[in-house]
């Protein structure tokens, strides 16, 4: 799968582009969050990932607007990925593990929410899957809360998407800590043959990547042990745009994110590029050129497994 990463595109932007998109060989686009965000309009780049509800529609696109682009993304055999944040949501400007006063009012159970403190030990993975990362966490263990985000992933399936981006996957809890969450959501979804990818990022323990790996692709800077199960990336939208040491690509010419995209894409099946504001990288010979080859060798492949069944 070779993903396209349209950060803070419009969505009825991208459908003029979509030829093009599939002749560079992608395979899939991942869209926006498009959540309701706690400021709307042109923004920081973060506020995408402060969202009020389980609903959809934002700046970005409106449930209309999801629903023609993935029908014309179809007429291409392009598929079109959710980006959807289910960890937490938008924090009141003056306490950071306080709901945004514009959270959805059906949300601020008490019971709904996480510990109200910040995660102190990245490698404590009580401490990880229990507490905060800067913004009110969601206590997603919680049925009603279960219920909630598995209605709006089925909302984005109903409208024609067919994979999602987990934002902050990390943050979740597993079946060996006690916790079914992903197991249940995976299960409940209407459509099967989803493409599912889930953020965990700066995780070195292959226990817990391959974990993760039982439910989706692991998106991450670490490997798990089947690399098929791995969206790989040079640069995401974190690197590029985030400040201080996650932000480690922004100094970085485009055009060697291009060349080690187009080598990386040698030993994964599954990668994405991001697109870096006013750049046009992805439309770049190398990339096309790169797929086809990769295309052409996993065909050769193909053909010999039929020869040597």
């Amino acid at each position: 799968m070779r993903i396209l990463h349209c950060f803070n595109w419009k969505l009825i932007d991208i459908i003029p582009n979509l030829e093009r998109i599939k002749d560079q060989g992608f395979d899939a686009i991942q869209i926006n969050p498009i959540q309701p965000l706690k400021e709307d309009g042109v923004q920081e780049w973060w506020m995408s990932y402060q969202p009020i509800s389980f609903k959809i529609g934002n700046y970005f696109g409106t449930k209309e607007d999801l629903k023609r682009l993935c029908e014309e993304a179809s007429k291409y055999d392009i598929r079109i990925f959710a980006d959807v944040v289910i960890n937490h949501m938008g924090a009141d400007e003056r306490d950071n593990f306080k709901p945004h006063s514009k959270v959805d009012p059906c949300l601020l159970k008490p019971e709904y929410w996480k510990n109200k403190a910040k995660v102190k030990d990245w490698k404590n993975r009580q401490d990880v899957i229990h507490n905060c990362i800067d913004l009110p966490g969601l206590n997603v263990y919680n049925k009603d809360v279960e219920d909630m985000i598995v209605k709006f992933l089925n909302e984005l399936v109903a409208c024609g998407a067919t994979g999602f981006r987990f934002d902050a996957a990390k943050s979740i809890g597993l079946p060996s800590e006690g916790y079914r969450f992903w197991p249940n959501i995976i299960y409940r979804l209407d459509k099967y043959g989803l493409f599912l990818y889930g953020e965990v990022i700066f995780e070195e323990n292959r226990n817990i990547l391959d974990e993760y790996a039982n439910y989706m692709h692991v998106l991450g800077n670490y490997d798990c042990s089947d690399k098929n199960q791995m969206v790989k990336y040079v640069e995401s939208h974190d690197t590029f745009l985030s400040e201080g040491q996650l932000g480690y690509t922004k100094l970085l010419d485009s055009s060697i994110i291009l060349n080690s995209y187009c080598s990386l894409v040698n030993y994964f099946n599954n990668t994405l590029f991001y697109i870096r504001p006013f750049d046009d990288t992805w439309k770049s010979k190398k990339i096309k050129e790169a797929h086809n080859r990769c295309i052409l060798e996993q065909e050769k492949i193909l053909r010999y497994q039929r020869r040597n069944g």
